[in-house]
């Protein structure tokens, strides 16, 4: 069982001790460690870790279904962050899966199912609707102690997913979606509704600049996204329309610009999409970026530089996507507890393991302890 409130704020006293990923390193791991949260049936969840090999090292129960994993940059922490609208973040020590923490959002707020530690795992940032109104929150911790620093505007509604571009700046996936923790799933604005992805100082709060899908595609909700090391930023988006319309799902933005640049690919696999991209990642080198789909049951590839479309790897139930530290290569996890591992330009992937009675949750995380 999960450890008491009281536990929990005990031994999170005990955070600034946890040793640092090179210093406590599994010999299972072969210096990869691979996140994500998962369930067992409907009413299970977890979150976990599993080495190069796909054998699961630990696991820890969760209250509810978690959506994505944060993970600390130099010690040996991750968190679960939990689905939208989400009340908690647990964290936990992944070597050993002892709990160390809990953080829960601010009154009349709840997180959106990501996180993010600042470069030098001082801070933490969440995203946070605070629901009486709608306004998009990004929200700014000390780590360990979870002190409530700066609370600044996403710059919209719906701050769904954000990473750093550097250690002063946030990009911020506005979905546009208005909702309430009372039926999270009824969009209130659906009509009126205006995503963009906002670069935001974590200086200051100020909106740095802001792109968004022009007004005949304003139900193009803006979800996920990551950036490359040449600053460029992916963007995957989850369409409220009809399926059957023919609408852009890929784009392509930097930090000096305001127009997405939308990525082509065969209509025969934009119609797959089922208007829904899950996780957005590039790979080591920047190169290559891969897109899943679980309601399509594959992930997309495109070559950056060229903005072409490489192919697709097909599995069902596939969501979960994070780069290894080879370039052009992929670990994915699927609802069917798949564990696989994909070169897309050489056409290659292989299964590295599959957990028959686990399915893993929408995003995966990797830390490198060779790093």
């Amino acid at each position: 069982m999960l450890l008491s409130r009281r536990a929990f704020l005990a031994s999170s006293l005990a955070a600034m001790s946890i040793p640092t990923w090179a210093s406590a390193l599994p010999i299972e791991a072969q210096g990869e460690l691979f996140f994500s949260a998962f369930s067992k049936g409907k009413t299970d969840h977890y979150v976990g870790a599993f080495g190069s090999n796909g054998r699961l090292l630990w696991s820890m129960p969760l209250p509810d279904r978690a959506h994505a994993p944060v993970v600390h940059p130099t010690h040996s922490v991750v968190g679960a962050v939990a689905r939208r609208p989400g009340f908690y973040i647990d964290f936990f020590n992944p070597l050993t899966g002892e709990a160390i923490k809990r953080i829960e959002p601010l009154a009349e707020h709840h997180f959106y199912g990501h996180a993010v530690f600042s470069q030098d795992g001082e801070r933490l940032i969440t995203q946070e609707n605070h629901y009486p109104t709608g306004a998009g929150k990004i929200v700014i911790r000390s780590w360990p102690q979870g002190e409530v620093l700066n609370e600044y505007s996403s710059g919209g509604i719906g701050p769904h997913e954000s990473v750093l571009m550097d250690q002063d700046v946030i990009v911020i996936a506005n979905g546009g979606l208005r909702t309430h923790p009372d039926n999270d799933r009824e969009i209130m604005n659906l009509e009126t509704m205006r995503p963009n992805v906002t670069f935001l100082s974590l200086k200051d709060g100020r909106v740095i600049n802001q792109a968004e899908p022009e007004p005949l595609l304003h139900k193009l909700s803006i979800r996920h996204l990551d950036v490359n090391r040449q600053g460029v930023v992916a963007l995957g988006f989850q369409y409220q329309g009809e399926l059957w319309e023919n609408v852009p799902l890929v784009a392509l933005v930097s930090a000096n610009s305001d127009t997405l640049d939308y990525l082509d690919m065969p209509e025969q696999i934009r119609a797959r999409f089922q208007q829904y991209c899950g996780s957005v990642c590039f790979d080591a080198s920047g190169e290559t970026l891969a897109i899943s789909t679980p309601r399509g049951g594959f992930v997309a590839y495109w070559d950056v530089p060229s903005k072409t479309f490489l192919g697709v790897d097909n599995c069902r139930d596939v969501c979960g996507v994070i780069a290894t530290n080879r370039k052009h290569e992929f670990v994915l996890t699927s609802g069917t507890g798949k564990q696989l591992i994909s070169s897309p330009r050489t056409r290659q992937i292989s299964q590295i393991n599959q957990l028959a009675d686990l399915h893993w949750d929408n995003h995966l995380r990797r830390i490198n302890l060779n790093a």
